[in-house]
């Protein structure tokens, strides 16, 4: 929902209630104004109604006062024969002079003391109503007229009111000018119409629908209004429901109309106000930040203005100021490697992925180079981390150097730390040869080791390639082949690189079912044991390497060289050593039997499985199982078990010489065990590896054969020669004080059996 949609919810109900509340309560303080007006307007029309009769009453009262005061009406008693006539005629000039206004009837009657008529005086008007019913009613009731004096108003049968004005005459009042015409006079009455009165009164009952009349009494009621009449009595008028309803109905209907556009303009006028001073402000800084957050914009326009909404847009300026540089260091953090600054595996790929999509667009070559350092492990163990970390730093420097072009990183290379040891670097170039050139430079670091501020390490560098378009055209699979490339590069010596091939790939594939045969290999039907022996000085048969030989069902013949390094990398040697051991003592006492008693049987050990713990019970418990005495086992342990040169390793070592087993260095000369640190290992001998025994056997380097020999003597530590092809490595090996001799120029692995028939050569031809 909208925010406009918001404030129309919120606003327009509570204005309505807030206006529909206020044009009530007006309404209704309103309405008791209203009511006060319409009886102040009924208090003035029956004040006019009153003041309608003043002027009839003023005549009245003259005609009155005439009678009984005037002068002209005294005359002498002969002249009363005329008396009626002259005072007619003077009533007439009087009510011509005085009441010519007057629309009424007029009558004068003057009365004895028993009701009888004495003088009668009659103006009609146009509408001839007689005036004469109210004497007639008045003689026949001699009580009304003793009761009656002053004035009084009554209804004729016309339905006209009919204003009476009495007096009473006291005969001892002889100043009287009635009397002195009339003297058995007694009552004068003046009775006057008055239409005028009756037109007001009518137009008052039909204005507020009612049928006043003149009552003898007053009302005291609500919402009535009783007004006195000047010739006695009082005419009562109330506002009716219905009066007052149409009164306020229309009024409502007005003040309804004028409250609810006065409404709809307040919401409109406020709606505009908010809209432009709060909505329209917050609606550009939401349309602002989706710019930002769709990556359209790099921040919000900062406001300018001094309005909260203003504050805010600056605070939200300067927030996502804060957090789009805590981001980038974040993201930095997050592609970045903490210890060597270079971009981590994340960052690798995503700038893989858009370095290939720009080769593929210049129709360029991207090769993708991994590096794995070789015996890194050896480094932390024999250094320690900092070292190692050292090492790491100092490398990655180096293989930055590498990539730059004219002292500046090249375009569109990058190289990145993926983890532990393991770099790789995104390699764009316009010539294949460049790859080739690069993976010899890096080469070339390692040789002899690499040099770091404090140390000569003894590492060495496998380096892989994998180049677009001929390894492949989308990243993951060039990822593969550079990884399988590096692999291969290990395998086949270390220190070297390996661009993908064909090849590779095959041999990559090998390796697979090699680990795939290795998970469920049955050891009792595709492995067997054969044997090597060994001479001493005298040439006598002092012992017998165990060899393990596989036949894979599905691979055919696979050499250890081969197999041997995939299961102790996958951890399946630990079921092979297993089964070796078991074998190779179950036939220690068939080779003592086809050999010598005395004869040393040597079992090559996994360098992995000196970290197992229970190693030593096992060889123990087989020891005991086919009681052999103690000295009979040697142990040969590949010189790399230097890597696993910690605390528990050597306390394995020490536990296994303690307990009678032989400890042999096997492979010496491969690895980078310097061999003055020999004296630090609880070994018994060496056997010098077949590619050292070459080297040091020509003629070149024969000064350095004594020497090496004669450093393990120093130790108390035996030389076993490897790998002997001929009389004259023999020959050189015996001169200078070698002490074991292994090699096809004396035979080659053996079955038991073969081996029981080549003894009995052996032994007969000495």
């Amino acid at each position: 929902m909208t925010l406009t949609k918001r404030l129309i919810m919120l606003v327009l109900p509570v204005l309505i209630v807030g206006f529909g509340g206020a044009t009530w309560g007006v309404f209704s303080a309103q309405k008791s104004s209203l009511i006060e007006l319409e009886m102040s307007k009924l208090n003035f029309n029956l004040l006019n109604l009153r003041y309608s009769m003043e002027e009839e009453i003023y005549f009245a009262t003259g005609i009155m006062s005439m009678l009984t005061e005037k002068r002209e009406i005294r005359m002498p008693s002969q002249a009363q024969v005329n008396s009626q006539a002259s005072l007619t005629d003077l009533v007439d000039r009087y009510t011509n002079d005085v009441a010519y206004r007057l629309a009424g009837d007029i009558a004068v009657y003057i009365l004895n003391e028993e009701g009888m008529p004495l003088y009668t005086y009659e103006r009609k008007s146009e509408n001839n109503d007689r005036v004469d019913w109210l004497i007639d009613k008045l003689s026949r009731n001699s009580n009304a007229i003793a009761d009656l004096d002053n004035f009084e108003v009554f209804k004729s049968p016309e339905d006209h009111h009919v204003i009476l004005h009495s007096h009473s005459l006291n005969g001892s009042s002889t100043h009287s000018g009635v009397l002195s015409r009339f003297n058995d006079a007694r009552y004068i009455f003046v009775t006057i119409s008055s239409p005028e009165f009756d037109s007001a009164l009518r137009n008052i009952n039909q204005k507020y629908g009612v049928q006043a009349k003149v009552v003898k009494s007053s009302t005291v009621e609500p919402l009535t209004v009783s007004m006195p009449m000047l010739a006695g009595g009082y005419v009562n008028i109330s506002l009716t429901d219905r009066y007052v309803d149409q009164q306020l109905k229309t009024f409502l209907y007005w003040y309804l109309g004028a409250g609810t556009i006065l409404g709809l303009l307040t919401f409109c006028v406020l709606l505009f106000l908010i809209k432009r001073y709060i909505i329209q402000p917050i609606g550009t800084l939401d349309r602002q930040l989706s710019l930002v957050m769709s990556n359209r914009q790099e921040n919000i326009l900062q406001p300018t203005g001094q309005d909260e909404v203003s504050r805010v847009g600056v605070k939200f300026h300067q927030l996502y100021e804060q957090l789009n540089q805590n981001l980038q260091a974040s993201r930095d953090m997050a592609v970045t490697d903490a210890l060597t600054m270079l971009p981590n595996r994340l960052r690798f790929h995503e700038f893989a992925k858009k370095a290939l999509t720009r080769s593929k667009s210049k129709e360029t070559f991207l090769s993708l180079i991994y590096i794995d350092l070789d015996n890194f492990k050896f480094v932390n163990d024999r250094f320690g981390h900092e070292a190692g970390d050292e090492l790491l730093v100092e490398a990655s420097t180096s293989f930055f150097e590498l990539i730059k072009q004219g002292g500046r990183r090249r375009y569109g290379s990058m190289v990145s730390r993926l983890s532990g040891d393991e770099f790789a670097i995104v390699l764009s170039h316009n010539e294949l040869k460049e790859r080739e050139e690069l993976g010899e430079r890096i080469v070339s670091l390692f040789e002899g080791g690499f040099q770091t501020n404090r140390y000569r390490m003894p590492v060495s560098a496998s380096v892989g390639i994998a180049t677009y378009p001929q390894d492949g055209n989308e990243l993951r699979g060039l990822i593969a082949n550079a990884d399988m490339a590096m692999y291969h590069a290990k395998r086949s010596g270390k220190n070297r690189f390996d661009v993908y091939s064909e090849d590779i790939a095959q041999e990559a594939r090998r390796t697979k079912a090699i680990e795939d045969a290795l998970k469920f290999v049955d050891c009792d039907k595709e492995f067997s044991l054969v044997y090597m022996p060994y001479t001493n000085r005298d040439g006598k048969v002092v012992g017998v390497e165990v060899l393990l030989r596989w036949f894979s069902p599905s691979l055919g013949v696979i050499q250890p060289d081969e197999f041997v390094p995939i299961a102790e990398q996958t951890g399946s040697f630990s079921k092979i050593d297993g089964w070796v051991f078991e074998k190779a003592f179950e036939q220690i006492s068939a080779l003592q039997g086809l050999l010598n008693d005395d004869i040393i049987v040597s079992v090559n050990l996994s360098a992995a499985e000196l970290g197992r713990p229970s190693l030593v019970e096992r060889l123990v418990e087989l020891q005991k199982q086919f009681n052999l005495p103690a000295g009979v086992i040697e142990l040969e342990i590949t010189e790399t078990f230097g890597y696993f040169e910690v605390e528990q390793v050597l306390e394995v070592l020490v536990d296994l010489r303690s307990l009678g087993f032989g400890i042999t260095i096997d492979d010496f000369g491969i690895g980078y065990t310097p061999l003055l640190q020999m004296i630090d290992y609880p070994v018994d001998k060496v056997k010098l590896d077949k590619a050292l025994v070459n080297r040091i056997t020509h003629a070149d380097y024969k000064m350095l054969l004594e020497p090496t020999i004669q450093l393990c003597h120093l130790q108390n530590i035996s030389v076993t020669a490897e790998g002997v092809e001929n009389d004259v490595q023999h020959q050189y090996l015996h001169r200078f004080g070698c002490d074991y001799f292994q090699g096809y120029w004396l035979a080659v692995p053996m079955t038991l059996e073969d081996l029981g028939n080549w003894y009995k050569e052996y032994t007969n031809g000495e």
